[in-house]
């Protein structure tokens, strides 16, 4: 008996299965430990069906990576363009950059955590990264190109210098608030990450104000 052909609403169900179910595995399990097959046997289906949707485990991956970008970026996007005042702007994007990896830890490991690049090695040059950079970057820019902010070396107007600092202490707070590395919680009392994000980026700010306006001389 001929097996009807999938919608292409089935198809995406059936794809989204199989990334879920490969999701799970390899947090659990580690990335290189998994195999399709076995991804293949948890959705309940065999390997060569499988194949069908994604040819190889660096295909899988890739979607996995990707997927969760497209997810981060349009976030980020949408966050940015309500908000036409660059500070602003700045304290809304981080904010929501580290509830994007408090939301989802696994979806925060599959972006940064994990080595995609021993399976799918074309992945750092993705440019969708750089997409998710420019959103922050764009307003950095405009702050500094509005006087709100400063770099930190006067002598070298490094912007990209800023947008790191930003981006590392995003990083670190949602890696401290989620566990992702450590239970740090046995330690040392841990602020709400959100909380946490909202007063590291208005530290970040102040210290990073024009010195006149902090009552210093220029």
């Amino acid at each position: 008996m001929i097996r009807p052909l999938q919608s292409p609403v089935e198809r995406e169900q059936t794809r989204q299965r199989i990334l879920d179910a490969a999701r799970v595995l390899f947090d659990s399990d580690g990335l290189d430990a998994v195999s399709l097959r076995a991804i293949a046997t948890r959705v309940g289906m065999t390997a060569p069906a499988l194949y069908r949707y994604f040819p190889s485990k660096g295909e899988l991956v890739r979607a996995l990576w990707r997927g969760a970008l497209l997810e981060l970026r349009i976030r980020l996007e949408a966050i940015s363009a309500a908000e036409p005042q660059p500070l602003a702007a700045l304290r809304a994007i981080g904010a929501a950059y580290v509830a994007f990896g408090v939301e989802d830890p696994l979806r925060f490991r599959i972006l940064f955590l994990w080595s995609v690049e021993s399976v799918a090695p074309d992945i750092p040059a993705d440019p969708e990264i750089q997409s998710v950079y420019g959103v922050l970057r764009r307003r950095v820019a405009e702050a500094v190109a509005q006087g709100l902010i400063r770099c930190p070396d006067a002598a070298n107007t490094d912007i990209d210098a800023v947008v790191q600092m930003f981006w590392a202490a995003a990083h670190g707070i949602i890696i401290l608030g989620t566990k992702v590395v450590f239970p740090c919680d046995s330690m040392l009392p841990m602020a709400p990450p959100i909380d946490l994000a909202n007063a590291t980026i208005a530290t970040l700010l102040r210290g990073l104000a024009p010195r006149t306006h902090l009552g210093d001389s220029p």
